[in-house]
């Protein structure tokens, strides 16, 4: 598929919040950009609209409907091979923010961003979690998407180990799922593993294990190449061509010491007790229970082995372990367990989070509405040498995993950008 193939636009239309006719922005939309992140969990649209006066009545959509925020749009845009990103349902989308307004005699511009309907329902006091949360973590949290969010969109899961046993304490849905991530740990994995990441794409929300985002197992991982070759032919074993790449392999190992990525002192209290322990340092073995993208992690040499950069200092969390079917003598029994073990989570929540983003790169593919954040994918860079035969970097090249997404372009040519991250070096 090559770089000029057009961006069909299906749908964009807008309803007032007063009355019922909607107007179609499609022919005054010269370009859209729809974005996903792992980090966000919302989808956003940004477009840029000219309008001549024509869309209601012979005014423009931002004079005759108001256009002030909040207003419900229908969206669905198509890529040259058919695959559609749909988000037309009537609790999908909400216009966030009217910007950028100029105005002349016949035409007005202004710019619209458009995210996801939840973001302005967590906003609101009818949505606070309020209700005691038992049971396992990944319930927990498609439990809060659709009873207190009240979302009918699809959650995807991956199924935690541990159990939690408190209360919403009055709090929005996204910030309580925000709390739940550096506490879960994936089903299979005990304690050796911990920290999840929460997300919504166009298919819906995903709550996923950090220690299986690079586990190929199951996944349909599409394979990429730069080539430098002027010719649009794509090579036989590849999807597409990679039409433009940066490259940022660079560790800021100041960085990662700071954030305590590779070596954390963990500090605890315990209330019932009244014990203070603190535990030796903490670091990430070499090769431990996650599958990770390449062959092998950064390593910072013997100088700094099992060497502290950082302390987490926290309290047992003791008490309230107990489920609304046990006993009262259970109840009694647990009320000294601790409810999540702070020793097996904390610390390795933490480096997880930080490690994982270690290495990026920023590429630009042509137009596939197929990718989505979260998705595996294999890229093939050139190696930056003198030889007069191109091969593929064994640094560069292997599994990455999309952080950040973007597909964009106008009715005449379209792409997807894409920033790509992994936690280790080389092909595996």
């Amino acid at each position: 598929m090559g770089s000029k193939e057009s961006l069909q636009y299906n749908k964009f239309e807008i309803y007032p919040n007063e009355g019922s006719k909607s107007v179609d922005i499609r022919a005054g939309t010269p370009r859209i950009e729809y974005r996903e992140s792992v980090l966000n969990p919302f989808v956003q649209i940004s477009v840029f609209v000219i309008e001549t006066g024509s869309a209601v009545d012979e005014v423009t959509a931002l004079e005759g409907l108001t256009l002030q925020g909040t207003e419900k749009v229908l969206f669905e845009i198509e890529d040259a091979n058919g695959i559609k990103i749909t988000l037309d349902k009537p609790n999908d989308l909400r216009i966030g923010r009217v910007a950028n307004v100029s105005q002349s005699f016949k035409t007005v511009s202004y710019s619209l961003n458009v995210i996801s309907k939840e973001m302005f329902d967590n906003t609101l006091l009818d949505t606070r979690v309020r209700r005691r949360l038992e049971g396992k973590i990944s319930d927990i949290v498609s439990s809060i998407v659709k009873n207190d969010l009240g979302s009918d969109k699809t959650v995807y899961v991956d199924k935690t180990h541990n159990s939690c046993f408190e209360f919403g304490e009055d709090k929005p849905p996204l910030i309580r799922i925000l709390e739940l991530q550096p506490l879960s740990i994936p089903d299979g994995m005990s304690g050796k593993s911990a920290g999840y990441l929460f997300w919504e794409t166009s298919d819906g929300y995903h709550f996923r294990s950090l220690d299986k985002l690079f586990d190929k197992k199951g996944k349909t991982i599409k394979k990429y190449i730069e080539n430098k070759k002027g010719v649009s032919a794509v090579p036989r074993g590849y999807d597409d061509k990679i039409l433009y790449s940066r490259i940022d392999r660079t560790i800021d190992a100041l960085s990662q010491f700071e954030s305590g990525a590779y070596g954390t002192v963990l500090e605890l209290f315990d209330e019932l007790t009244k014990e203070y322990t603190k535990s030796g340092v903490k670091s990430p073995p070499p090769e431990g229970t996650a599958e990770i993208a390449g062959e092998k992690l950064p390593q910072f040499g013997e100088e700094y082995a099992n060497k502290a950069t950082d302390r987490i200092v926290a309290k047992k969390n003791t008490g309230g372990s107990f489920g609304s079917n046990d006993s009262l003598e259970r109840q009694v029994e647990k009320f000294a367990e601790e409810d999540i073990v702070a020793e097996e989570i904390l610390w390795q929540a933490k480096q997880n989070f930080r490690q994982k983003f270690n290495m990026s790169a920023e590429i630009v593919i042509p137009a596939d509405f197929s990718l989505h954040a979260g998705d595996l994918v294999h890229c093939d860079f050139p190696e930056i040498s003198t030889k007069k035969t191109l091969q593929e970097s064994q640094k560069n090249s292997g599994i990455y995993m999309i952080a950040d997404l973007c597909h964009y372009g106008d009715k005449s040519q379209s792409y997807t950008g894409l920033r790509l991250v992994r936690d280790s070096f080389g092909i595996k």
